[in-house]
């Protein structure tokens, strides 16, 4: 049994590659910091995704495709989480009963849970660094979901040929999302560009994992505010997971 073998059979390329490229460039980060232990890779990995795994919306066959995929990522790039492998089992039987998936993945399954539950060999050398991507466009409205609260931002800029997307928060969370109209002249999260962030990794829209969602296009007007000053910088460079530690940070 390979890792390859099970992603295949889930028949959801998007969240599988989404998977990927997300562990692929977060593990290779941690192993240049020489941190890349389970408790510094996994918390948040689980806290982004968790935005459609509790998701009461998501569709249960959806939901147990990804606990199989996660549990099937993290094995891949050498981690283990207990509670995940423990929803990724339950997942394959989910599925099976379901009949959701091939013939193929049913008559494997008891090989793919013993795989998911054996030790995963740690990685002798870095990942590989995906090429920077994103599909936003300058004048979006997002929210970024951490913890059950809403955070609303706007695209000022991309980077590069569509690599990154520079973004700035708005003032205030909120319980659930946003609206437009909520947003109308509201201020930056913080002066002189501190609440803008060039982000790595924040490529797709539909967002595999929930977290992103689109709450316009094209807005003619972000926060109010937040121009950097001169002696400032314009904004801080983080990627998609160390992102919600600046969100941790910025409204406390």
């Amino acid at each position: 049994m390979k890792h390859q073998q099970i992603l295949d059979h889930l028949a959801a390329r998007g969240h599988v590659q989404a998977l990927d490229e997300e562990l692929s460039r977060w593990v290779r980060r941690q192993m240049s910091l020489r941190q890349a232990t389970g408790d510094r890779v996994i918390p948040p990995v689980l806290a982004r995704w968790r935005c459609l795994l509790d998701d009461d919306e998501a569709r249960p066959v959806t939901k147990n495709v990804v606990w199989v995929a996660l549990a099937t990522t993290l094995h891949k790039y050498g981690f283990q989480d207990p509670a995940v492998t423990a929803e990724a089992v339950a997942a394959v039987d989910a599925l099976n009963d379901a009949v959701a998936l091939s013939d193929a993945f049913a008559r494997q399954a008891d090989k793919i849970k013993e795989f998911l539950a054996s030790p995963p060999l740690p990685l002798t050398r870095k990942p590989s660094d995906p090429r920077p991507l994103t599909f936003l466009r300058p004048g979006d409205v997002l929210s970024v979901e951490l913890h059950g609260r809403f955070h609303a931002a706007y695209v000022r800029k991309l980077n590069g040929l569509n690599e990154t997307a520079v973004i700035e928060f708005y003032a205030g969370t909120f319980g659930r999302l946003p609206t437009t109209d909520e947003l109308t002249d509201r201020e930056a999260a913080r002066p002189a560009a501190g609440a803008r962030f060039a982000v790595t990794g924040l490529t797709y829209l539909p967002d595999p994992a929930n977290q992103i969602r689109a709450l316009a296009a094209a807005h003619p007007t972000g926060p109010t505010g937040g121009d950097p000053v001169p002696g400032q910088g314009l904004y801080a460079v983080t990627d998609l997971f160390s992102l919600q530690r600046d969100l941790e940070n910025l409204f406390g």
